[in-house]
């Protein structure tokens, strides 16, 4: 039989999204897997996809990004297009191509609350306009499930649980949930990961005990207009140690160091980070959002109470228990069986 054939395209092949992809592709090595990619990162050469090809990163040049989906299309003649997060997903669905797309956002832009609502309201158009578009939806969390279904009531979703991209080793092994008075962050510096929120917490926090360390591990994401190296200044400037991108042994050297983990984004599709911080057996706090409703992480709503709450963990307070049991229960839960098993359902569906 054929291997099914199967063309990923991402204008930001970066962060958590190239993590999410690299986990796709090592899940189900009877796929061809081909990627069309823009972004920080290069393609690791570790990777087996059957071709790599290149891509515009800036958005300002859509019409040549369309185009280029649909030399590649036709190129690699794929029996499944695998769009990621948002311009992916409309360069895809824009495209005249005739293999089906699922498209996976990442988290959809208009449930950016921090966003104008006039501006939220263009991007949800956008969505709805191109949901029909898509075969599926491939959702991360009951909440962008929801979210899909606004846009389309009638849509075909289904739920990829998201799985840990890196694991510990003799080399970087897991921490074992010790907890010195550190607390860490992994994400990209855009408003959607919340860098603003992360040093409102680490002042909050410095004004009872100065003491407590802070790092953010992520940079700046594709073309920079002045925004992210403002919010790295920010950070900087609350005492938070900013490592810039890390992969491989780097970000597992980090990993293997103990420490609080505390989510800080604002709206999320599910986390990889969170998954990462948990397979190395970090105790977890987030920010309040959809996203984890039901998971019973400890959470807080306004950096004056994340404060409070990471000093609560920190002190050996009730909270701490919470924190270790998360980190538990997720890895019990989302782990590379049932991510493998949600992807061979996925990818037989066509």
């Amino acid at each position: 039989m054929t291997a099914k054939r199967v063309l990923h395209v991402t204008q930001v092949y970066a962060g958590g999204i190239s993590r999410a992809i690299r986990s796709l592709v090592e899940l189900t090595p009877e796929v061809e897997h081909h990627l069309l990619w823009a972004g920080n990162e290069e393609p690791d050469d570790s990777l087996p996809f059957a071709t790599v090809h290149s891509m515009p990163q800036s958005p300002r040049r859509m019409a040549a990004s369309v185009r280029r989906v649909q030399e590649v299309a036709a190129l690699v003649r794929p029996d499944i297009v695998h769009a990621h997060s948002s311009f992916g997903g409309v360069y895809a669905r824009l495209a005249r191509i005739e293999a089906p797309v699922f498209y996976e956002p990442h988290c959809y832009k208009f449930d950016d609350g921090q966003q104008p609502v006039v501006l939220r309201g263009i991007y949800r158009l956008v969505e709805k306009g191109l949901a029909k578009r898509s075969k599926a939806t491939v959702v991360l969390s009951p909440h962008e499930e929801r979210l899909a279904k606004s846009l389309d009531a009638e849509a075909s979703t289904y739920l990829l649980p998201n799985v840990a991209t890196i694991a510990p080793s003799l080399e970087h092994p897991a921490t074992g949930f010790q907890l010195p008075r550190d607390v860490f962050m992994i994400g990209r510096l855009t408003g959607q990961k919340d860098p603003r929120y992360f040093a409102a917490v680490a002042e909050e926090v410095h004004a009872i005990d100065p003491s407590i360390s802070f790092r953010w591990i992520g940079g700046i994401d594709g073309e920079d207009d002045g925004r992210g190296a403002r919010m790295q200044q920010q950070l900087e400037t609350a005492g938070v140690r900013v490592l810039g991108w890390l992969n491989g042994d780097a970000l597992a050297a980090e990993l293997a160091r103990p420490g609080l983990y505390f989510h800080s984004a604002h709206y999320e599709g599910f986390p990889l980070s969170l998954l990462d911080a948990a397979a190395f057996e970090h105790p977890l706090a987030v920010r309040q959002i959809p996203t984890f409703d039901g998971l019973d992480l400890p959470d807080a709503r306004t950096p004056a109470q994340a404060a409070r709450l990471v000093l609560e963990i920190l002190d050996g307070g009730p909270a701490r228990a919470r924190a270790v049991a998360a980190a538990e229960h997720l890895n019990m839960t989302m782990n590379r069986d049932a991510q493998r098993t949600a992807l061979r359902q996925l990818y037989t569906s066509v």
